[in-house]
């Protein structure tokens, strides 16, 4: 999703994979805990293990994030790691990393990327600073920016599901179903369901 609101979207990702080989993540919208969009490039295995361990609640580089706007290695960060969460995620190859944030109104946008081997150069981090501040104004401001939330229902949708079976696979209420389907079409402008679909296609975002 995000790779088709940024232009040229793929090239821009793969320069950051250049920066950060061990990955990268990027959240653009962020209020109350859940970014509007959110793309994680980091190795399942670490993922996975971050979901398990419910890591967020401990990381210092996610307390960063939160906290402040800028630039800065994770060496320079300096805020309390409790949970050992660094030196668990150095074992998957995230010895080395950078996190930019910025703010598009009251939203919060940021970037994290890792690499195994060196610490990022100024002109890397510039480089990321710069991307993450472009791509916000664009993203956050997007008359199509759907949640993957929204665009989990949508997709579901789509394929035929109804709102009973759609919240049964989702695992939410229906009426979460019904609000979700009624801001996707807010943010189209359509007044339908099905004229939400096929706008969402006919863009690709779905």
């Amino acid at each position: 999703m995000i790779e088709q609101l940024i232009p040229d979207g793929e090239a821009e990702l793969e320069s950051l994979a250049q920066i950060g080989t061990t990955g990268f993540v990027m959240g653009f919208g962020l209020r109350f805990g859940q970014p509007d969009f959110f793309l994680n490039r980091y190795p399942d295995a670490w993922t996975e293990k971050y979901e398990e361990e419910n890591y967020f609640f401990g990381d210092p580089v996610a307390a960063w994030t939160i906290a402040r706007t800028g630039t800065a290695r994770w060496s320079e960060i300096g805020f309390p790691d409790p949970r050992g969460v660094g030196k668990e995620a150095a074992k998957h190859g995230l010895i080395y990393g950078a996190t930019t944030v910025t703010k598009v109104g009251r939203k919060r946008c940021f970037l994290s990327l890792s690499r195994p081997d060196r610490e990022l150069a100024d002109a890397e981090l510039d480089h990321i600073e710069r991307s993450l501040k472009r791509w916000a104004k664009i993203v956050c401001k997007s008359p199509q920016a759907l949640t993957e939330a929204e665009l989990d229902v949508l997709k579901l949708s789509r394929d035929g599901l109804i709102n009973v079976d759609i919240a049964e696979k989702l695992d939410i209420s229906p009426s979460t179903v019904k609000f979700r389907i009624n801001s996707v079409q807010k943010k189209l402008g359509v007044d339908n369901r099905m004229a939400a679909i096929t706008m969402a296609v006919r863009k690709q975002l779905i």
